[in-house]
């Protein structure tokens, strides 16, 4: 059973117990007391019961932050994730301290997260134990003061490392002067050290004890908030400490009635005995599931087999860009259901008098960026398809004045093109740069000495004992008259007033110095590992996304990758890095995509898998597949799609008129996605799900393989 350090959990006396929490949201109502012991924590509001603007904003901004934090913990970046919770939390002290004229807020903070990154400094690494730890010397060079007028001679590693986090969850609580936003934070740091400890517990230390620490920071803050005393409650079970974890689980459910809630209590009160409260809480869990089986949320399309839908919610899949959604710009509605955007055209003019009456606008003349040629665009027929009037026009009877050759021969020779995709993640077999480069940056902290790193010790009382030391592999340095001595996780003031004090013995002033020679040895050790200077050139080095979703590199080992965008890996690459060496960032370069395939099936003249190079819609994909045969029915062209929740979906398409020529508007040309199948069938499709069951539930997709993410919006739950 884990080890899982933190003061006993107890419920406050409730003044409102049906006051809910929302998952990520700001609250005006920051009433409260500390639930916690030993330590008790004010929790402050303004005098008037009213919160100032710039708090307001502060907290909605917050929110954002712990948002994404769930969005990136989702996917496996721990590190990344873990910065953007930090960064709320700082953002929502700086605000309680200029809204209240004071420092206490930033100030706990700093002393919370430097506690629990000390705190790490009593876990043995490698091959030592906790009897080679020397206690008083790590407390000494430590910033956290809980131990330093404290006996710690006798003191073992397990009861300092839950006087740190204690202090922390303390220094927390006061950081978060009672808003919600703050206790979310919270509840994300200590979701995501539990969810590190159960998928990488190399990644951090003491993960568990962690979790516990913020989860009670969490309701420290905010007592109301169910989601963190739920997930503190199954911690505290899978530890074996029922009785903390009953009054935890209670506690939830008293605020927030849930089924996940109520099954986690009747599993506790299971385990100790209580038969007839297990009864009551599985039954109460059973009626919650009931009424919301009944309200339909476990109903539903969930329960067909395929969800039919029109072509133009199915090309929904893809959405415009982010920035033109801000911008306000008047956007196509092609490209509000297609997400790609034709080439960019200057403002439309209205047809000259000369020309018939047409309902549809006249493009100028396109700036050329070549000289005239064959190739010179020139008036001729054109045809402009806006999607909101497929059934008003049809075939060329609006044809007008156009140039048509504004791109000369094909090529993206005028205006840019838009994207292919707003954002881009990657996927197993993306195969990325990694290039390496030196911050030079100030750390935060004194640097600590490594194995490999090189000093010199000096004596102005004895020259004899001047001498270049290298660390050696058991972090040791060996001196005249001291032999070995402990010089690794030290700073370089900390081995000096060592030294000095040990010289005591055989000289009155020793008089010693010691001037750092050769530091940062690991980032040297990284870069000699990435150093292509040899062969290609630079410090980087290739890497291809697994199978299984993860990328490895040195120092750091296996890292998820898979769902993430360059920026979000860029962040957890530099989280994770910063762990372990300072003063480098890594940058990932995306130098070769994965291919993506669609399916083309049915009456077509080659049926078989595509690649997809750019953005292609279904006609062009039959095309790809080399056209249709004599007697398909184009009227009913299926197309197949699985949405993030694996739900398949279909859409059915006449493009018998399009591909006959007879509507310039083809009101099913939708753009395919990654792993579509499109089938073209030969006689009419009379009752679609009995289509569905033949031909394709029981055909391609049942090879292709199903993954899913962890959902960190989700109550946890016991077994």
């Amino acid at each position: 059973m884990p080890m899982v350090h933190g003061s006993s959990f107890s419920v406050p006396e409730q003044g409102d117990a049906n006051r809910q929490v929302s998952a990520v949201g700001v609250s005006s109502d920051n009433a409260g007391t500390a639930i916690s012991r030993p330590a008790v924590v004010p929790v402050f509001s303004p005098g008037n019961g009213q919160r100032s603007q710039s708090l307001e904003l502060a907290a909605r901004e917050a929110d954002q932050y712990t948002q994404r934090g769930f969005e990136l913990a989702s996917h496996g970046a721990y590190f990344a994730a873990r910065a953007q919770f930090i960064q709320a939390l700082r953002l929502l002290a700086q605000a309680l301290d200029t809204d209240r004229h004071t420092a206490e807020h930033s100030r706990a903070l700093a002393d919370g997260l430097t506690a629990m990154r000390e705190a790490q400094d009593f876990l043995p690494s490698g091959s030592r134990l906790e009897a080679d730890l020397d206690i008083p010397g790590i407390v000494a060079g430590h910033r956290t003061p809980v131990l330093k007028n404290a006996s710690v001679r006798c003191m073992t590693p397990q009861a300092a490392l839950q006087s740190y986090f204690t202090f922390a969850q303390t220094q927390l609580g006061i950081a978060g002067g009672g808003e919600l936003a703050a206790s979310m934070a919270c509840y994300g740091l200590g979701k995501l050290h539990h969810a590190a400890a159960g998928q990488q517990p190399e990644a951090t230390g003491a993960a568990l004890p962690k979790s516990v620490a913020f989860l009670q920071a969490s309701i420290l803050i905010h007592r109301y908030n169910y989601m963190a005393s739920n997930e503190l409650g199954t911690l505290l079970a899978r530890a074996g400490r029922y009785e903390d974890a009953r009054t935890a689980l209670e506690h939830s459910v008293s605020i927030q009635s849930t089924t996940t809630g109520w099954n986690n209590l009747a599993a506790v009160y299971q385990r100790t005995g209580q038969r007839d409260a297990a009864q009551k809480a599985s039954w109460r869990a059973g009626s919650l599931a009931q009424q919301e089986s009944a309200r339909g949320s476990a109903q539903g399309t969930s329960m067909r087999v395929v969800q039919w839908i029109e072509p133009a919610q199915f090309a929904q899949a893809f959405r415009p860009s982010a920035a033109a959604e801000a911008s306000g710009a008047n956007v196509p509605q092609s490209v509000r259901l297609t997400g790609y955007a034709a080439p960019e055209r200057s403002a439309l003019q209205p047809a000259p008098a000369s020309q018939p009456y047409s309902p549809y606008p006249v493009y100028p003349s396109l700036p050329m960026t070549q000289p005239w040629t064959p190739a010179t665009p020139y008036p001729m027929a054109a045809v402009q398809a806006p999607p909101a009037s497929w059934c008003r026009l049809h075939g060329w009877e609006a044809d007008r004045a156009g140039f048509w050759q504004g791109y000369a021969q094909g090529e993206y020779v005028a205006r840019a093109r838009s994207a292919h995709v707003s954002e881009y993640r990657m996927r197993p077999d993306d195969q990325l740069d990694m290039i390496y480069r030196l911050t030079r940056e100030e750390t935060a902290h004194p640097y600590k000495l490594n194995v490999g790193d090189e000093v010199r010790v000096e004596s102005l009382t004895d020259p004899n004992l001047n001498r270049e030391l290298l660390i050696q592999p058991d972090g040791t340095i060996t001196l005249r008259l001291l032999g070995q001595v402990k010089a690794t996780g030290k700073t370089i003031t900390q081995l000096r007033d060592d030294l000095e004090n040990a010289f005591l013995k055989y000289y009155k002033v020793p008089a010693i110095s010691v001037t750092p020679l050769k530091m940062n040895t690991k980032l040297e050790d990284l870069r000699a590992t990435v150093d292509r200077r040899a062969g290609i050139g630079g410090q980087s080095q290739l890497v291809r996304v697994t199978p299984e979703g993860t990328i490895s590199l040195p120092a750091i080992g296996s890292v998820p990758a898979l769902g993430l965008t360059l920026r979000e890996l860029q962040q957890e690459l530099n989280e994770r890095y910063r762990e372990q060496i300072e003063g480098m960032e890594v940058i990932p370069v995306l130098v070769q995509r994965a291919a993506r395939f669609i399916y083309v099936l049915g009456e077509v003249r080659t049926p078989g898998r595509f690649e997809l190079v750019g953005p292609t819609t279904v006609i062009q994909s039959i095309g790809m597949a080399g056209g249709w045969n004599v007697g398909a029915n184009l009227r009913q062209v299926v197309v197949f799609r699985r949405d993030d929740a694996w739900q398949l979906v279909a859409t059915m398409l006449n493009l018998q008129a399009p591909l006959y020529g007879k509507d310039a508007c083809p009101p099913g040309e939708i753009w395919l996605s990654d792993s579509d199948v499109v089938i073209v069938p030969k006689g009419k499709i009379l009752i679609a799900d009995e289509f569905i069951d033949l031909v394709f539930t029981r055909g391609i997709y049942g090879v292709f393989p199903f993954s899913t993410a962890l959902n960190f919006s989700n109550l946890s739950r016991l077994q």
